[in-house]
This record gives C-alpha cells, sequence and structure tokens, in this order.
C-alpha cells in the first residue's frame, strides 16, 4: 500500500473514531472489556504478546453484529464495526478492528463501554503479535495503564491525570516486574532493582538507574 493511501487510511479510523465515540448509543449498564484472553503470571500485570487481535473477527459472538467498511472506498473491508444486540433490538458499540496496512490482518482494537473507548490493543509491527495495551477512563477519556512488550522486555506504566507516576519492567521476560521506576512531575526520583530476580535483594537507587555505573 503507498504511503499517501495508508495515511488516508489512519485519517479515516481516528475519524470514525471521534464520530462514532461521539454518536454512539449508550445502554443502562457497563459493557463487558474482552481483555483478548491475555495472560498473567502476576494478577493484574497482562503478558499483551499472548493477545490475538485476530480471534476478535474470527470469534463473533450470535448476540454481536459486525459492520464492514473500505476506507478507500472500495470491496476490501479493513474496519470492523462490532455491536452487541439487544433482545429488543437496539445494539450498542463494543468494538472498532481496524486493518492498519490492508493486509487481511487485524492490527488495532478499541473497546467501548457506553459508547466511551476505555481500551486499545495494538500490533505496531504488523507481525500478528500485540505490543500495546492502553487502558482509559470511560468518563475523563485520561490514560490509566499501558502495557507493553517486545520479545525481551515487559513493560507495565500506571497514571493519574495523564502522568506517569510508576513504571514496571520485567527486565528477564518471565512476566514478573523486577525493576520499579517513580515519578514525580514527570521526572524520576526513586528507582528499585531486584539484582537477582528473585525477591530477595531489592535495591533502592535515587534517580534513574544507570547500569554502566556498576
Amino acid at each position: 500500500m503507498s504511503q499517501s493511501k495508508f495515511e488516508m487510511t489512519l485519517a479515516l479510523v481516528w475519524g470514525l473514531t471521534i464520530g462514532l465515540t461521539l454518536n454512539a448509543p449508550t445502554a443502562e449498564g457497563a459493557l463487558k472489556v474482552n481483555p483478548g484472553h491475555a495472560e498473567e503470571i502476576v494478577p493484574g500485570k497482562i503478558l499483551v504478546r499472548t493477545i490475538r487481535l485476530q480471534n476478535y473477527l474470527e470469534q463473533i459472538q450470535p448476540d454481536e453484529i459486525v459492520e464492514k467498511r473500505d476506507s478507500l472506498g472500495g470491496e476490501n473491508p479493513d474496519i470492523f464495526i462490532v455491536y452487541k444486540k439487544k433482545a429488543d433490538g437496539a445494539k450498542t458499540l463494543e468494538l472498532q478492528l481496524f486493518d492498519l496496512n490492508r493486509d487481511g490482518k487485524i492490527d488495532l482494537v478499541k473497546h467501548y463501554e457506553k459508547g466511551k473507548l476505555v481500551r486499545e490493543e495494538r500490533d505496531t509491527d504488523y507481525d500478528g503479535i500485540t505490543d500495546i495495551v492502553i487502558e482509559y477512563d470511560g468518563t475523563t477519556g485520561a490514560i490509566k495503564k499501558k502495557s507493553q512488550a517486545d520479545k525481551h522486555t515487559n513493560i507495565w506504566t500506571y497514571f493519574v491525570k495523564n502522568e506517569i507516576y510508576r513504571k514496571e519492567v520485567d527486565r528477564n521476560f518471565d512476566g514478573k516486574p523486577d525493576m520499579w521506576v517513580y515519578y514525580r512531575k514527570g521526572k524520576i526520583y526513586r528507582t528499585e532493582i531486584d539484582k537477582n530476580f528473585n525477591g530477595k535483594k531489592i535495591v533502592k537507587i535515587e534517580g534513574p538507574y544507570n547500569p554502566k555505573s556498576e
């Protein structure tokens, strides 16, 4: 896909998201946010690379309706909008699925509750594996938590009013944090490190950790 077409797709994605968020029907009771069947070693710390975004499209439930759209106006859909259908015929926005590079695979999933964005799951390098999950406050829209990973490290970042206050890092990729970084007004003021990855020797450092100093 050409660069210009890719940019057009991204522009349409964000425009569509804004429109659907503002106009999405609301319903009593929050929609259940499917966590993508993410695995956890430590409760609450998801391993994002275990989420398969394509599963959302392949596992549509009988009470769900899918609307398909082609961002380029053709007949090859790259946007899939999933609604939950109620017994009275009403429907509520549940998911938006995007194939950003038009290769037939889902790269971005947006979850909604009461018409508000509450979660995003992204495959940023288009390899079929989730890299980033962002959780939002459904009332304010502020970021609450970001979970991300590459092939070597897991990182969980926590926010208050869109400002980072703590980051937990899994340096040996065992699904458990072994470094904790604390922030104040956007700056690191303390770092704690589990040197031996066994929880028995936690070293506290004022400011950021510099491995070259060891």
